[in-house]
């Protein structure tokens, strides 16, 4: 929301006017006055009547309004990070009016944070914080977004945890549960998410086509909530075939015929990275890390990886070219100068 700036007086025709600058452009209004101290009284009482209304809004009754409003248009995962991060910086800040909040509040708030978590996790809640704030701005309760400057912690490039080979054959030989175990080699082969197999349901599996729907529901948004095609290889395929036999779910993979919940998959899965004594930095995430790395290094463009991981940009799909340099070489040799 912007305010009239710049306010002065001038002269046409014997009538003194108010001339003021307002988003960008300039306005006169009449005073309807001839003489100047009358004139600038009009003005005066003009300049109050057109002051920007201070909210008193506190940080708490705005979070409170934000997260409601953005329950039926964001994914649940992503509203619990907009909840998260307001609730962090509810307490740094204090439940002080929106209007208070200042670049000092943010340079303190992520040194603050800098303590007690990643930067990693820092740049997440900012980025998650200056997207709120701009909902602020858009609804006129600040004039300025305190984040909108903000510079994100720097982060040290770092290559994806993923699984080789053998530490995948001794983590399934660890594992006890059969449905864990399908798991963790559907989702090796397939690079789907976690929240796109626990919510895959029998009939976005195409076996004729061998092919797999990642798709919305009621239940379910799909990153970005652009549905995909993934394609099954022969594993996958047999997996699907022998479990649907013994299906009694409209899930595909399920725990004693119920969902299973997110939370309770990843720390079982990471209970049993520990016990086969794999990196403690692998997580449920790396298996889809797993996946493109095994793809790269067997040689698939990665053009061809980005497609099959629903990435929207090939600068996503990068953090993988460095694993198989030698291809490099084959592509510079396609060069060739004749020098005779």
């Amino acid at each position: 929301m912007s305010f009239p700036t710049s306010f002065s007086l001038f002269k046409r025709r014997g009538i003194f006017y108010v001339l003021y600058l307002h988003d960008g452009k300039r306005k006169w209004k009449s005073t309807k006055c001839t003489r100047k101290n009358d004139a600038l009284r009009v003005l005066t009482d003009l300049k109050s009547f057109l002051k920007p209304r201070v909210s008193t809004k506190l940080l708490s009754e705005f979070a409170s309004e934000y997260l409601q409003f953005v329950q039926t248009s964001l994914m649940p995962g992503t509203v619990d990070i907009c909840r998260a991060s307001l609730k962090q910086f509810l307490s740094f800040a204090g439940d002080i009016p929106l209007t208070t909040i200042t670049e000092k509040h943010v340079d303190g708030y992520k040194v603050v944070r800098l303590q007690h978590v990643k930067p990693v996790t820092v740049n997440i809640e900012l980025r998650t914080l200056r997207a709120v704030f701009n909902v602020a701005l858009r609804w006129g309760v600040i004039e300025r977004n305190p984040f909108a400057r903000l510079k994100l912690v720097r982060v040290p490039e770092s290559s994806p945890v993923y699984l080789s080979r053998e530490e995948c054959q001794r983590l399934l030989h660890v594992v006890e549960e059969d449905w864990l175990k399908e798991m963790i080699v559907f989702a090796v082969c397939t690079g789907t998410r976690r929240g796109e197999m626990l919510n895959l349901r029998w009939k976005d599996v195409d076996f004729t086509r061998r092919l797999i729907h990642i798709q919305n529901s009621e239940a379910f948004r799909a990153k970005h909530g652009k549905s995909r095609v993934i394609p099954m290889n022969d594993v996958v395929c047999s997996l699907l075939s022998t479990k649907m036999a013994n299906s009694r779910s409209e899930y595909v993979f399920t725990r004693k015929r119920r969902m299973i919940g997110k939370s309770y998959l990843s720390h079982l899965f990471k209970r049993y990275v520990r016990k086969a004594g794999i990196d403690d930095r692998m997580h449920w995430h790396s298996l889809r890390h797993t996946h493109a790395s095994w793809l790269v290094q067997n040689g698939v463009s990665l053009y061809e990886v980005q497609k099959l991981l629903g990435h929207s940009s090939i600068l996503v799909t990068q953090i993988y070219g460095h694993l198989h340099p030698e291809r490099l070489h084959e592509t510079v040799n396609k060069i060739t100068i004749n020098m005779n």
